[in-house]
């Protein structure tokens, strides 16, 4: 489903990310930005298919800080994560732009934190001594159930398809969303804590805060 909507549309240098700075002050930065991107950035839309849903994380761009790499300094502007192509969108006057991952090392908005592993963009839920709770953001494309013959066949509809991982080092392992399989993830001796934790907490698995209270608070349990 991902050939539905696809924008390819590349960060390629320091010079961008300077021109992107200067573009929120003056006229003559501006303009610079407008070349450099009519240089780097094209784009194709398939209108051919329609899908009911938001395929972006805010319902509206967002303020964020977007930390670089290379020692390059952070940049503060508003960006919004397209979930279909799994990247960051900033907006310009002839376009959209993609963050390159291999060009950043996070992006912090208010409300949620963001890091580049293994050349794709995670949400971090906790990160702590010894590992790291990270969640891919993922989106797909399913059929609504209708009456064939007496309904209209509907558009196809967007559904959260998220992945939840465990990261130590280098390696990634897939985390199943379900309380009995996430309470195995600690250690035996720490089961009856850890279900008592639950219920005074009020712990939701499919909260990322909770999430984070979870593993924070046995991050040394871990099996």
């Amino acid at each position: 489903m991902k050939n539905i909507l696809t924008f390819i549309l590349f960060l390629v240098s320091n010079s961008f990310l300077i021109a992107q700075t200067m573009y929120l002050g003056n006229d003559s930065a501006n303009a610079q930005f407008q070349k450099i991107l009519k240089d780097v950035a094209y784009g194709k839309v398939d209108a051919n298919t329609e899908i009911d849903g938001n395929k972006y994380l805010y319902k509206k761009p967002q303020e964020a800080v977007i930390n670089l790499n290379d020692g390059y300094k952070p940049i503060r502007i508003k960006t919004n994560y397209n979930i279909i192509k799994e990247t960051f969108e900033i907006e310009s006057e002839d376009g959209i732009l993609n963050l390159r991952p291999d060009k950043v090392n996070s992006i912090s908005f208010s409300d949620a934190n963001f890091i580049v592993y293994q050349g794709n963009f995670y949400k971090l839920i906790t990160k702590t001594r010894n590992f790291s709770i990270i969640k891919s953001i993922l989106l797909i494309a399913v059929e609504p159930d209708y009456q064939v013959g007496i309904q209209d066949k509907p558009n196809l509809r967007y559904k959260n398809a998220n992945k939840l991982y465990i990261q130590i080092g280098d390696k990634k392992t897939l985390i199943k969303v379900n309380k009995k399989y996430i309470s195995r993830l600690f250690e035996d001796s720490k089961q009856g804590e850890i279900k008592k934790f639950f219920k005074a907490k009020k712990i939701s698995i499919r909260d990322d805060e909770d999430l984070k209270l979870l593993f924070d608070a046995f991050q040394d349990n871990l099996k």
